[in-house]
């Protein structure tokens, strides 16, 4: 059973006041907080013009992202790297543990490991968190 602390449920509660939507999940980082939400509720969340965002960025001092939710672990991965042309998710076994690899072209590795790392680093707590999997990050050079 997973236990909320005070600060997580503030987090939650003015997530929800803000945006009229129940976060699935979120995680902090230094300087973001990624929440999670259902995919059809993911326009209400973010709002109109993004202003929710705005609200949500100016409350917790903090970059937010929202990104969609999915029990799918292929789905939620192309969700939160959804600005990136993700060439190939490849799920393997190893040593018993399960390892998401993750193809994108060259161009693209630096927004998806972010500034600072941060992009990468959320997507890898999450998917620990979610599906107990490590992530990888593998570029292909694309063809001129």
């Amino acid at each position: 059973m997973v236990e909320l602390t005070e600060d997580d449920l503030n987090i939650f509660s003015n997530f929800e006041k803000i945006t009229r939507v129940i976060p699935a999940d979120y995680v902090l980082t230094e300087t973001s907080l990624v929440f999670l939400v259902d995919m059809p509720f993911l326009g209400k969340a973010i709002g109109k013009k993004a202003s929710n965002i705005e609200k949500l960025k100016n409350l917790f001092k903090k970059r937010v992202v929202i990104v969609g939710d999915s029990k799918d672990p292929e789905l939620f991965l192309r969700s939160f790297f959804g600005n990136i042309q993700i060439q190939d998710i490849e799920i393997r076994d190893i040593m018993g543990e399960k390892a998401i690899v993750i193809t994108v072209d060259e161009k693209d590795r630096g927004i998806a490991i972010g500034r600072e790392g941060e992009r990468i680093k959320s997507a890898k707590l999450l998917m620990k968190k979610k599906f107990d999997a490590t992530i990888h990050l593998k570029t292909r050079r694309s063809a001129i």
